[in-house]
């Protein structure tokens, strides 16, 4: 882990954006069979978001721990799907999410490099 000022207020964000994420994929929903861009964009932006998050964290040699241990995470929820009334397993959902992983891990490497860092400077700045 990247040394922080406030580990423990990053790390207790990242966990609510996974149970976000995590009670998204579970709570019942309208599905309807076929291809909804809309769904795919939410899965991507998601793990986008988780990916970006988590390596914020931590030093780029862990980014790609991160990244498939995301990938797990996606492939499981979509799994779990499957025992909900409402819900079904979905490659294209898990397609997405691998997206989203992928586009976080590669603006995680080159843009958003130590971000929580920064933004703990800018923090402690004021």
């Amino acid at each position: 882990m990247l040394p922080l000022r406030y580990p423990w207020v990053w790390w207790t964000l990242g966990w609510l954006l996974v149970a976000g994420v995590a009670v998204g994929s579970l709570m019942p929903g309208s599905w309807v069979p076929g291809f909804s861009p809309r769904d795919k964009l939410l899965h991507a932006g998601s793990y986008l978001i988780l990916m970006i998050w988590f390596s914020g964290l931590y030093r780029r040699e862990r980014h790609l721990v991160i990244a498939l241990l995301l990938l797990a995470l996606g492939f499981a929820l979509d799994v779990a799907q499957e025992a909900t009334p409402s819900r079904v397993f979905d490659l294209r959902d898990v397609a997405a999410n691998a997206g989203g992983i992928l586009i976080g891990l590669l603006l995680s490497r080159f843009v958003f490099v130590g971000w929580c860092q920064r933004v703990e400077q800018l923090i402690s700045s004021r």
